[in-house]
């Protein structure tokens, strides 16, 4: 009944798998900015947006369906993953503008309920606030310790986990940040 599947993913995916070993399958197929697939008659884009929450997410566009497809980088009323490990930024920002820019309705997170376009902007915002708050407080001098007690968005506690969140997010960026900034 079913075809025997093949493994797809981003070029950067199957390096990882094989440099670091992992004990998952190998993609058979790869690509490096955009592939086109068809299942069940139905046309897929494959797409890779740009460093985000890792520098290999495939976001999986279905046009005749107006949805797209984005796992751990865009989420929809929930905060991002704890300390923001393994992400990239400001790119991660830039990467979100690309989906935002695609014709879709609706959002399929890899976590969490589906959402809308306004939802992966309402996601952007917030964490092109944390960035900027957190950036604004370090160039003032503040400690992680105070930048966690004085930074708050509460426009956002809707969002799933909002108050154990929020300080390893502010953690995240703050690490982040340092290891990157020029003085001021």
């Amino acid at each position: 009944m079913f075809d025997e599947a093949v493994v797809i993913a981003h070029v950067n995916t199957k390096a990882k798998i094989l440099g670091e070993k992992r004990p998952t399958a190998i993609p058979e197929l790869t690509y490096s900015d955009n592939m086109t697939i068809e299942l069940g008659g139905k046309t897929v884009h494959l797409m890779y947006v740009g460093r985000n929450h890792s520098d290999n997410s495939t976001v999986m566009y279905f046009p005749a369906e107006r949805a797209v497809f984005a796992v751990d980088f865009i989420s929809v009323d929930r905060m991002p993953y704890r300390t923001l490990n393994d992400s990239y930024l400001p790119d991660w920002f830039e990467a979100i503008r690309k989906v935002e820019a695609l014709d879709f309705d609706i959002m399929l997170p890899g976590h969490g309920k589906a959402g809308t376009k306004a939802d992966v902007t309402e996601h952007r915002i917030y964490l092109e606030m944390v960035y900027s708050a957190v950036v604004e407080a370090v160039r003032s001098g503040k400690s992680l310790d105070e930048i966690k007690q004085s930074v708050r968005f509460d426009q956002y506690n809707h969002f799933d986990q909002y108050e154990s969140a929020l300080p390893l997010n502010i953690e995240g960026m703050y690490r982040m940040i340092s290891a990157n900034r020029v003085g001021n």
